[in-house]
């Protein structure tokens, strides 16, 4: 295990650039998801986030993974530049969003009813666990792209979208997110929800993707979506949390 302590949130964290790559609940911790019914405008959602925050008895450093949903894919510069205006909006509500950016993320592009600005789609935050705790998690979603010279040639497949360029892609992402869930040190086994973006059909992949954890019994929410930078394909994030609620 790798990862980085975030004892004021009671939890740790893969470091990565403006969010982290995911987090799991420190002993004496779990994690609670809370989705909006109606997803709030980013500003107005945190606002919100830290009133549910503050209800539960929990400091802002207990936020642990934000959720979001864009109008459309960015290039990736306009990306790095919206990321600077999402810390900005976490630092106005006092959540933490400073090097080495510890809350976790997830970001896609709707292609049925997307929203006219970003929008916080749900929060994950650490709470007092019931039992020993400590073995919640929050994967943030990875797409199909590695570090390279250049954003383009880091995309793992390239434009290629065919089956066999998906499956490419695929694999690539689901062997990201266990190597991320081994530096958290976290059970795979313990995965309670899981959600693959794309536009493409997911039959090519769905063994790849399932057939990497047990998911099978739990199922794959498939979001028909973009990635939230141009070029990319095919994303997924992973879950384990001990309470779900809508508010």
């Amino acid at each position: 295990m790798t990862a980085t302590s975030f004892a004021a949130g009671g939890y740790r964290f893969t470091p990565g650039r403006q969010f982290s790559g995911g987090i799991a609940a420190e002993p004496g911790f779990a994690l609670r998801r809370v989705r909006f019914r109606k997803p709030l405008p980013l500003a107005q959602g945190l606002a919100a986030a830290r009133a549910i925050l503050d209800a539960a008895g929990r400091p802002p450093e207990a936020l642990a993974a934000c959720e979001l949903r864009s109008p459309r894919p960015l290039p990736i510069a306009e990306f790095i530049a919206f990321n600077e205006t999402y810390l900005a909006a976490l630092r106005a509500q006092g959540f933490t969003a400073e090097a080495p950016y510890p809350i976790g993320r997830s970001n896609l592009t709707p292609i049925l009813a997307p929203p006219a600005e970003v929008v916080l789609f749900a929060v994950t935050f650490t709470v007092p666990a019931q039992d020993a705790g400590g073995v919640d998690f929050f994967i943030s979603g990875k797409p199909e792209n590695r570090a390279a010279p250049s954003f383009e040639e880091g995309i793992v497949g390239g434009a290629d979208v065919s089956p066999a360029g998906l499956r490419l892609k695929a694999e690539y992402v689901m062997g990201e997110l266990r190597a991320r869930m081994a530096e958290l040190g976290v059970e795979e086994g313990r995965v309670t929800g899981a959600q693959a973006y794309t536009i493409h059909p997911l039959e090519p992949v769905l063994e790849i993707v399932t057939g990497r954890l047990p998911l099978a019994w739990g199922g794959l929410t498939l979001v028909p979506a973009h990635p939230p930078v141009t070029g990319l394909a095919f994303e997924v994030d992973l879950r384990s949390v001990s309470e779900e609620i809508l508010a």
